[in-house]
């Protein structure tokens, strides 16, 4: 019985990697009564109960869990300082992240306890990109609303970051295991996500692409040569791609101007105005509820700053942003152990991509996407401690029998 609730584990897992990729979308028309996500979120759940006993551990992941707890609980506290914006006990305490934090827990937990299932959470996140480009090839998924395009239910540069992210960890096979067959097939794949990265528009997921890869190429155990010899034919190709969609596509071709040009990023307003929030409140935040209030406060528009330390910050002052930034250390010196350990650059790049995202989009901290991707990264990785660690002390144990 307990073998068949792993192998319904696993599938669940699978059916959840899709629908974060298909997080907003809507074809059935259930908005408002549930979503996709939900649903296979509560399935995934469920199918974790006759497993807590055996397959789930909290120490291996306590380190990274407990900043974010009192994260929340900073957050809750500002909440009730500034109870004139909290409109409900659950937006208090931003339940959305809270759940997305336990969900990455047992997703780190799942990964850590099977690793032989990392590499199929990975390949499905792909397949599951592939699938939208399928579907956008043939025009699903695209609506309008109020005049906006939505891609999927999102804003195109949410799926611009997505396709970056299925791109890196497909060309990441190619430069790891090189060879024909694998050039054939992963370079055809790159190039159906370089193409969703175009029709999103977005300059964060075209930087994305590019900065991801220079980390994979920097980052990548070979002779000195070698590692020349492929930045240089990198930047080369890379090169060619740029000059290719910038005179193929008119509207990133304008955007990418106007940063150069102006030095906008199409965010200066709202982190201006994030900034001169933060001046004021150095300290206490206005809780989760207070961001968007204070932002119009100070700029006469209701817009979230579009990126998560500016927004934790205003959101939970400076305690806040302290425990969040320490979960961040604390995984990539996690991440950094482990590519010491295995020569592996490829969670690197996925968690350097993931905080870039993060630092430019609004809403980002309360998104799935990140969150799953966070699971990810500590679940393959968290194992290196203890080895590690087991390492440290067989080696104190031969010095002192010397």
């Amino acid at each position: 019985m307990i073998r068949t609730f792993n192998i319904l584990n696993d599938c669940c897992l699978i059916l959840l990697v899709f629908s974060v990729t298909f997080e907003k979308w809507d074809p059935f028309g259930l908005v408002g009564i549930v979503s996709v996500t939900f649903l296979t979120t509560i399935l995934y759940f469920g199918t974790w109960v006759p497993l807590i006993g055996t397959n789930f551990q909290f120490a291996p992941f306590k380190k990274f869990v407990i900043p974010l707890f009192f994260l929340i609980v900073t957050g809750f506290i500002c909440s009730a300082i500034n109870t004139e914006y909290v409109t409900g006990l659950k937006f208090a305490f931003h339940y959305r992240a809270v759940l997305l934090i336990v969900l990455m827990t047992f997703i780190a937990a799942h990964i850590h306890n099977k690793p032989k299932i990392f590499p199929i959470v990975l390949n499905s996140y792909v397949a599951s990109m592939l699938l939208v480009f399928l579907l956008v090839s043939q025009g699903s998924g695209v609506t309008y609303v109020n005049d906006r395009l939505l891609l999927f239910g999102e804003n195109p540069n949410v799926l611009g970051a997505k396709a970056a992210l299925a791109f890196l960890i497909t060309i990441s096979g190619l430069i790891n295991k090189f060879s024909l067959k694998r050039l054939i097939i992963n370079g055809t794949i790159c190039f159906a996500f370089v193409g969703l990265v175009a029709t999103s528009g977005s300059r964060g997921a075209f930087v994305s692409m590019f900065l991801g890869l220079a980390v994979l190429l920097y980052f990548r155990r070979t002779s000195i040569v070698n590692k020349w010899a492929l930045l240089t034919f990198a930047a080369f190709a890379s090169g060619i791609l740029i000059i290719y969609l910038l005179e193929t596509n008119p509207l990133l071709a304008e955007r990418f101007l106007d940063t150069v040009e102006k030095g906008d990023t199409g965010r200066n307003g709202v982190w201006d105005t994030a900034s001169n929030v933060i001046k004021d409140n150095i300290i206490v935040g206005a809780g989760f509820e207070g961001v968007l209030p204070r932002m119009y406060a100070y700029s006469g528009v209701p817009l979230l700053p579009h990126n998560v330390f500016l927004n934790l910050y205003i959101a939970a002052g400076l305690p806040g942003i302290i425990l969040f930034i320490t979960f961040l250390i604390r995984l990539a010196r996690l991440l950094l152990l482990h590519f010491k350990e295995s020569g592996n650059s490829l969670n690197l790049v996925l968690f350097v991509i993931v905080v870039f995202n993060m630092s430019k989009q609004g809403g980002s901290f309360g998104k799935i996407l990140f969150w799953f991707f966070f699971a990810v990264l500590i679940g393959s990785t968290a194992h290196i401690v203890s080895k590690v660690k087991q390492e440290n002390l067989n080696n104190e144990n031969i010095g002192s029998i010397r």
